[in-house]
């Protein structure tokens, strides 16, 4: 019975010595890489970005080509809506605007921590811009589309070559004559297309499926004897992707290339093109007041998390006259840097989501 006392006794002291222990608050500081000694010591890096802004320019290109059979389309086939030259057009087909945030080397912080805290759980992107700090963020979403400029064909490259011809056309000797084999075998294809339709075979497709491709064989068989006489159309498209980086010393109506009917997008220095600008209009938004706070000696002084409050700017791309894109966007760079007060990254399971193309506060959660 005694054992069982001391034991009982000496769980209380050993709890009671457990519970007066004292607890270590986390600290934090946060600080800017420029003003320190040694950043690279026993601290988290991290940068806000500068946004960028990307211009992707879709153009499309249209190649029309005449059939060597055109003179005879009218007379032969009673087609009068025909490709009479050879020509290349091009046309701006849409113009897409989007930013993403690349790291700003004069926005670069260091957090040094101790103790229990949020501050080791900072989520960066793969080039070192702040996402957030616990906030589950993947850096896929960060990345825009690249497109690939490819070689558009040209007006030599669309050609009739592969039209199946039969040999009641290849053995005429004249141009004339092989427009006229040509023509009649046009209409045997639509006479057998029709019996098809109508079931006036003696022997039929045995199921659906074996009609619907046969038609579309026909279909493609006449098209491509058609086109020696009405001609080609196609149509090509590319995208052209301009980044550009704007800073509060940036001029409005930059060109931002030249765009030419026939040569489509030529170099900003080449007349044979117009000019499309890219404008850029900045709103003025009031900047909080920094005031300078007179520290007492001995006194500790920690900054937090360093976000940016970003600036608003309307962006406009011109085609000579002719605004063909608007829009308005957040800039990292005309904003202001704000620090959050040390201790909210002193608290432990706290998840902050910031912008990582302008540095912008999202949210701010305890999980």
């Amino acid at each position: 019975m005694k054992k069982f006392i001391l034991a009982i006794g000496a769980a209380a002291v050993l709890s009671s010595c457990a519970v007066q222990q004292p607890v270590v608050p986390g600290k934090v500081n946060v600080q800017d890489v420029a003003q320190m000694n040694n950043a690279t010591a026993n601290a988290l890096l991290y940068s806000l970005p500068t946004t960028v802004i990307r211009v992707n320019v879709e153009v499309e290109k249209t190649i029309s080509k005449v059939g060597p059979f055109y003179r005879y389309s009218q007379k032969m086939l009673n087609v009068s809506d025909v490709v009479t030259e050879d020509k290349e057009e091009w046309r701006i087909k849409s113009v897409n605007v989007e930013t993403y945030g690349r790291p700003d080397d004069n926005k670069r912080y260091s957090i040094s921590y101790s103790g229990p805290s949020s501050a080791p759980f900072i989520n960066l992107t793969s080039s070192g811009v702040l996402a957030g700090v616990n906030s589950g963020f993947v850096d896929s979403d960060c990345y825009l589309k690249e497109f690939t400029v490819t070689e558009v064909p040209t007006i030599d490259d669309v050609n009739f070559n592969d039209v199946a011809m039969i040999e009641k056309q290849l053995v005429k000797t004249s141009t004339a004559a092989m427009a006229e084999e040509t023509a009649n075998y046009i209409y045997k294809i639509r006479k057998r297309r029709f019996k098809i339709l109508a079931s006036d075979f003696e022997q039929l497709p045995p199921d659906g499926q074996s009609y619907e491709v046969m038609v579309r064989e026909l279909n493609q068989l006449e098209k491509e004897h058609m086109e020696l006489f009405i001609g080609k159309t196609e149509t090509f498209t590319m995208t052209q992707s301009y980044d550009i980086i704007p800073d509060k010393m940036s001029t409005n109506n930059d060109v931002l290339f030249r765009f030419s009917t026939v040569s489509g997008i030529v170099d900003k220095m080449d007349v044979s093109g117009a000019p499309v600008y890219f404008e850029l209009e900045a709103n003025e938004e009031k900047q909080l007041p920094d005031a300078v706070v007179a520290e007492e000696k001995g006194q500790e002084v920690r900054n937090g998390l360093y976000y940016c409050q970003p600036g608003k700017a309307t962006i406009k791309i011109i085609d000579k006259n002719v605004l063909i894109k608007e829009k308005e966007v957040y800039l990292g760079q005309f904003g202001q840097v704000i620090s959050m007060p040390s201790n909210v990254l002193e608290q432990e399971n706290v998840s902050i989501r910031i912008n990582p193309k302008t540095g912008a506060l999202q949210s701010i959660d305890r999980k």
